[in-house]
């Protein structure tokens, strides 16, 4: 039924079309296809034919007759101008352009409405320069500076300034600062570049005859803006330079570490070393050599030489003379060549003048390298001193650093510090040249930090050895000649002796006389008290030890004395007598039974440390009572007693062999005046006192009595409290119960003699003399004067 039928749509109609259209396309491409297959050589032929037939043709027409030459566009003049990249180009052979002129310092001129003064700079179009004009640096009027705000930072100028591209705000801000005098710092660097690049044209380019103008004008320039490091690199440059055109003198930059950056020697040096070759081929000076070294871009420093430069140049000094005593040969024949590249980038020019007969050493590499080689065996001398000052940079000029650099160069660079460590040791020698203190007390003179544990280390001591030395000064004990280190609170014992007072610790005689010390010290104790006289005994034993020079007896008795107060170990004594030659056996114990026996009363302890150093010594024990026996015998007018001690009733002791002196008891009961014994016992106190006197002289001959009693010797004490300040000036400090002991012995009251000496100190010089405490001793800072008081009373 045609009303149940459908329309045909729009798209159904376009299908069938596409459909219809595209079958044909390819039955065309087909067909080609097949006739193209079939008539490939007749279509080959025809393609080859016709190709032959152009290229006849072609040929026909190029050979053929020109009727005419050919026309060529016309073009202007051209001109070749040699200016980086710069957007003020002119050409000078326009028919309105004008050069500039210079302005001179004297001038006045006027720009529109404002007169600027002080001239310096190029008024006009533009500057004429090698191979062409520019208009960068030249000041033209006829250009706009009119603008609601200036431009004083420069922020719209481009890195290379051109005055003819300024903005008419930046032209203002350029105005208003040469209108303000060319000095006000807050505005930009490119407004004080333009300037600049007209001052280096009229050096350079046009060699005016102002050039001492322009050389103040920079450095006055270089004095505001050489923060700036562009501008202070080329305001330096174009100095250096006006200075070799114009073979002015020549500033030298004083030696330094800090490296100037760039890729060639700084020209006031390469200038200056030009100069002393051309009189003489040899580098005779230390300076130069070092200075041409540290000029090269590639010489770099270890942190030594940095960090301690001053010490660095003074080695240097001290090793180039050694090395080159007649100085470094330069051979070159190449002379020296200058050219200034301008800052405004306009032109490059040759300097001419005085320099260009100079040798010039840029060339140079042989020299080189041998000085390089001595810059690096001065760093390392200085490693240690270097590290040091590192860790304790506020101890740098103490003697204790100072003690680290080289020995011949130390004493030259310390100097203040050694001046004001000898002060304060002064204080402890006084006038005699020998005093003690506590070792805590010496080495913080010295700057050393002492542990709070008490403990000194062996490089600490050794190096206060140093530093002593270096003021003609001896401490005992000295670890570097055969001691043990003290202990920051025990007393050490400084004598004037020459550079240190040094001797051979290895030396047989000294050795042996350094253990029997030791071993007396040792033997005085072994009662539980080491006296006075029994230190007085030993001393009197080194002077007559043979074979013994003066320094050697000088060290041996300060050795004793602060032995006497610090005891060393038995233990270790004992050990270090395994060790010893069988000649010095017997001394050794000769010496420990002088000791022991020279007061006429022998304790029982002190024969049991008899009996225990003979058998350690490999010695009979029966020499013990025999050589005890012969010391007594030698005391013919008193007897020799054991240490008292209660008897039982009806005990009584054997008599001796008639072929020994008997021992007896002391009785301790009544006492008879012998006057034989009183003559020979005031001359041994004044033998003690004389030899005391003259302790630590270089003379090995035993010193005149002197006449006077060194018990009245401080004016305003009696004898008993001025020998008790005596002992201990002597001892350096005693503990209290020693001090009471011997206090007690004087017949004085231990509290009453502390406050009378101190009352007579206050009196003399306004402070306390005596310290008290655990351990009594004399004022530090007293030492000194109490020594002039003695030496007056003499």
């Amino acid at each position: 039924m045609v009303g149940m039928g459908r329309r045909r749509g729009k798209s159904t109609q376009g299908g069938e079309a596409l459909m219809l259209v595209l079958g044909v396309m390819i039955a065309a491409v087909v067909a080609i296809y097949h006739f193209v297959v079939e008539n490939a050589l007749v279509l080959g032929t025809i393609a080859i034919v016709c190709g032959g037939i152009y290229l006849i043709i072609r040929a026909i027409f190029r050979v053929g007759p020109r009727t005419g030459p050919a026309e060529v566009p016309a073009r202007g003049p051209e001109f070749e101008i040699n200016i980086p990249p710069l957007p003020a180009k002119t050409n000078p052979s326009r028919q309105n352009s004008t050069l500039a002129r210079w302005v001179r310092a004297d001038e006045r001129v006027k720009l529109g409405n404002i007169e600027i003064a002080g001239g310096l700079f190029y008024l006009g179009d533009g500057v004429a320069v090698p191979g062409g004009v520019t208009a960068q640096y030249a000041i033209n009027p006829n250009l706009s500076a009119q603008a609601q705000h200036a431009d004083v930072d420069g922020s719209s100028m481009p890195y290379w300034p051109s005055y003819a591209d300024m903005s008419p705000a930046a032209r203002r801000a350029f105005l208003d600062w040469m209108l303000g005098g060319r000095c006000d710092p807050a505005y930009g660097i490119g407004l004080v570049f333009i300037f600049f690049y007209g001052l280096e044209h009229r050096m350079f380019v046009e060699h005016g005859d102002d050039a001492a103008s322009l050389v103040d004008e920079v450095k006055r320039l270089l004095a505001i803006y050489g923060a700036n490091g562009s501008f202070h690199h080329y305001a330096n440059n174009f100095l250096d330079l006006a200075n070799a055109q114009l073979s002015a003198r020549i500033d030298l930059p004083p030696l330094s570490p800090e490296r100037v950056a760039g890729s060639e020697m700084d020209l006031p040096t390469r200038l200056y070393l030009g100069a002393k070759l051309a009189r003489s081929p040899i580098l005779s000076s230390a300076d130069d050599a070092l200075r041409w070294v540290l000029a090269m871009p590639d010489t770099h420093l270890r942190t030594p030489a940095v960090r301690c430069f001053d010490e660095f140049a003074a080695l240097w000094t001290k090793r180039f003379a050694e090395r080159y005593p007649n100085g470094v040969p330069v051979k070159t024949h190449q002379r020296m060549s200058l050219q200034y590249r301008a800052a405004s980038g306009a032109f490059n020019v040759a300097i001419h003048g005085r320099h260009e007969q100079y040798p010039d050493v840029l060339g140079l590499t042989k020299q080189l390298d041998t000085l390089r080689k001595l810059v690096e065996e001065c760093t390392s001398e200085l490693d240690p001193f270097s590290r040091f000052v590192g860790r304790k940079p506020n101890l740098r000029n103490s003697i204790v650093a100072r003690g680290l650099l080289p020995a011949d160069i130390w004493q030259q660079s310390g100097s203040q510090a050694i001046a004001d460590f000898r002060r304060q040791v002064e204080t402890v020698l006084g006038t005699q040249g020998r005093g003690s203190a506590t070792a805590q007390h010496i080495f913080e003179m010295a700057g050393f930090e002492v542990q709070a544990n008490g403990k000194i280390p062996a490089t600490s001591a050794e190096e206060l050895g140093r530093a002593l030395d270096a003021i003609d000064v001896a401490i005992e004990p000295d670890p570097r000649y055969g001691s043990s280190l003290p202990r920051a609170d025990e007393q050490v014992f400084v004598f004037r002796a020459a550079n240190g007072g040094p001797v051979d610790p290895t030396r047989a005689t000294f050795r042996a006389a350094r253990t029997q010390v030791e071993v007396a010290v040792l033997a005085a104790g072994s009662d539980g008290d080491a006296c006075y006289e029994e230190l007085q005994r030993t001393i009197n034993r080194i002077r007559a030890t043979p074979d013994l020079s003066g320094v050697e007896q000088a060290r041996l008795i300060a050795f004793a004395v602060t032995t006497f107060n610090s005891p060393p170990k038995q233990a270790r004594v004992f050990r270090k007598l395994a060790e010893v030659g069988e000649p010095e056996r017997q001394a050794i114990a000769d010496a420990a039974v002088a000791v022991v026996g020279g007061d006429g009363s022998i304790d029982v302890g002190e024969v049991k440390f008899l009996e225990r150093l003979h058998r350690t010594l490999g010695l009979p024990r029966e020499a013990v009572y025999q050589n005890l026996h012969q010391a007594t015998a030698e005391r013919t007018d008193e007897p020799v007693s054991i240490s008292e001690e209660a008897r039982g009733a009806g005990i009584r002791i054997p008599k001796e062999p008639a072929s020994s002196p008997p021992l007896e008891l002391a009785s301790g009961e009544g006492f008879s005046i012998d006057t034989a014994k009183l003559a020979r016992t005031r001359r041994e106190t004044e033998a003690v006192a004389a030899l005391l006197s003259d302790i630590f002289s270089e003379e090995t001959e035993q010193p005149p009595t002197s006449g006077r009693d060194d018990k009245i010797a401080l004016q305003g004490l009696d004898g008993p409290h001025s020998e008790l300040v005596q002992l201990l000036e002597q001892r350096g400090s005693m503990t209290r119960s020693e001090f009471d002991r011997h206090a007690r012995d004087m017949r004085l009251l231990p509290d009453g003699a502390i406050e009378r000496i101190n009352d007579w100190s206050f009196e003399c010089f306004d402070d306390a003399l005596i310290e008290d405490g655990d351990e009594v001793a004399l004022a530090p800072h007293l030492r000194g004067r109490i020594s002039e008081m003695k030496d007056k009373a003499a």
